[in-house]
């Protein structure tokens, strides 16, 4: 992937600061996300451990897309709400289910490796149940959008079961961490490569040095010969 890897001074990978795009081709996270997406009939979005995307939304909703995310308040309260979904998930290492800052229902896919959170793969943007004005119009006061429009805009938000948005949840996040594993595993197989590499070379170098040594000390015994 074209990728320096950071290490530690035992030579193995710094975890800490192993990114998704480290691991994963984002081209491929993003093709993966948005067939999944489509075929889920929900939204998708893959962030980094701060809750910042690293790939493009997938079917986003009106009510987040355009009313939620058109206010800076709305979009701040977005990505503290990934990151708490995110670190949700990583505490149980498995899928999380819950509500979003907005009132939806949204779930999250932790991406772990070696017990290390990278990343997130978020969908939803579903409820569970039809919607209820009261709440709806109180967070559209406090992210500045119309609460009309907000009230409106949810009413087209898809009604699913929770146990299907958790099954949804569960093949999401078996597929991610298998793609996660695979890359990382890739990952170490060419440091351990570099590293045999590196080993080589310089017995390589400590044998020519030898030989030039050598050759050195048989060109000064033989001066030594000679002038006897």
């Amino acid at each position: 992937m074209g990728i320096i890897i950071k290490l530690l001074e035992n030579n193995e990978l710094d975890m800490k600061s192993l990114e998704i795009k480290d691991i994963i081709d984002i081209g491929l996270l993003q093709k993966f996300q948005d067939d999944f997406a489509f075929a889920m009939n929900c939204a998708s979005v893959t962030v980094d451990i701060d809750g910042t995307p690293v790939t493009e939304p997938s079917c986003y909703t009106k009510f987040c897309d355009r009313l939620v995310h058109s206010t800076k308040k709305g979009d701040d309260r977005c990505a503290a709400s990934h990151k708490r979904m995110g670190e949700e998930a990583a505490k149980s290492g498995k899928p999380f289910v819950g509500f979003c800052h907005a009132g939806l229902i949204d779930f999250a896919a932790p991406i772990i490796v070696e017990g290390q959170l990278v990343g997130t793969v978020l969908g939803g943007q579903m409820l569970s149940e039809p919607p209820k004005d009261e709440g709806f119009i109180k967070t559209a006061r406090e992210i500045d959008v119309n609460p009309t429009d907000l009230v409106n805009a949810v009413k087209d938000v898809n009604v699913v079961a929770l146990n299907q948005i958790e099954k949804a949840a569960s093949v999401l996040f078996i597929v991610v961490n298998a793609l996660a594993k695979n890359g990382y595993n890739k990952i170490k197989l060419d440091v351990v490569s570099q590293q045999l590499s590196n080993n080589f070379n310089q017995a390589t170098l400590s044998i020519e040095e030898l030989t030039a040594s050598s050759m050195n000390i048989s060109s000064q015994q033989e001066e030594l010969n000679s002038e006897n």
